[in-house]
């Protein structure tokens, strides 16, 4: 499958979920040949906060170092800038169409292609927790690709 390009994830405070889905995707694209750039945000970010401990040594189970991320907020020249928008949870999609409400047909669940449920933050989770996270997310991106 050819995605749009950019990509945006977004999640709540761009540190757990999103920046997984952002690094992961970059890794598969990479694999695959691909020239799609893709970045990530938070709709409730403290910009300029490092991943967690926790989720950085699960991510690196997953191939995925997140070690350089830092993260920022969600700004409307962000969405504006995006070709493709995937959220972790249906609040924050509709969240981006009260803020851009030209956007709504570029926002998707990022588990769309498998079911549409939630990715629920595993922020303050135990390792376990945000494995059983990160491994939902590969699975959902995989099907995207």
């Amino acid at each position: 499958m050819i995605l749009p390009s950019p990509i945006m994830m977004i999640c709540a405070g761009n540190m757990c979920r999103s920046p997984f889905a952002e690094y992961y995707m970059r890794l598969c694209l990479q694999e695959l040949g691909g020239e799609s750039e893709c970045f990530s945000r938070g709709l409730l970010a403290m910009p300029g906060r490092k991943v967690p401990a926790t989720a950085q040594k699960v991510g690196m189970d997953f191939g995925v170092d997140m070690s350089k991320h830092i993260s920022q907020t969600l700004l409307a020249p962000d969405v504006d800038r995006a070709a493709l928008i995937m959220v972790m949870e249906q609040g924050q999609r509709q969240h981006l169409s009260k803020m851009r409400p030209a956007s709504i047909g570029k926002v998707f669940l990022i588990s769309q292609p498998v079911g549409g449920q939630t990715v629920h933050d595993p922020m303050g989770k135990n390792e376990a927790y945000f494995h059983a996270v990160y491994k939902e997310i590969t699975v959902m991106i995989d099907a995207w690709l």
